[in-house]
């Protein structure tokens, strides 16, 4: 795909789901939303705990799922990768935007240690922060395009 083209279709993606976010987003996050968004963020881990892509994509926007394909989904995140959610916190939550920042621990691992490289890997923490966008009544993976 032409890399003018994507930035098209992100952008489009971008716009209609600001709109959408902007007319439904909570005001604050009291203790009970952000329950349900750890909820939210814990599934989609499970579900890449399992190199399950079609169960993760789920958690994308119907926004995105219209203009990304899964096939397009997957093969952009296709993991040879063992990984284990360790923990998940929201820690910042901006109401104008309806957007989330969650910080979650992972545990990751090669698949097989085939190689040298992948044995000397090992298992490798790391701490990522995800966006979460609010929409329709509900919590949606967001990432950076």
């Amino acid at each position: 795909m032409p890399k003018s083209s994507f930035s098209v279709r992100t952008a489009f993606f971008l716009a209609v789901l600001g709109i959408v976010v902007a007319c439904s987003a909570p005001r604050e996050l009291g203790e009970s939303e952000e329950s349900v968004l750890i909820q939210r963020v814990t599934d989609r881990w499970r579900c890449l705990e399992r190199n399950d892509y079609a169960c993760a994509y789920q958690f994308r926007s119907p926004t995105y799922r219209e203009v990304f394909s899964y096939e397009m989904y997957r093969n952009r995140y296709f993991s040879a990768l063992e990984r284990r959610l360790t923990g998940a916190k929201v820690v910042a939550y901006d109401s104008s935007a309806a957007v989330a920042s969650v910080r979650v621990g992972v545990m990751s691992m090669p698949l097989k240690n085939t190689s040298s490289a992948s044995r000397a890997i090992g298992i490798t923490p790391t701490t990522l922060t995800e966006a979460w966008v609010w929409g329709n009544g509900r919590w949606w993976y967001a990432e950076d395009s």
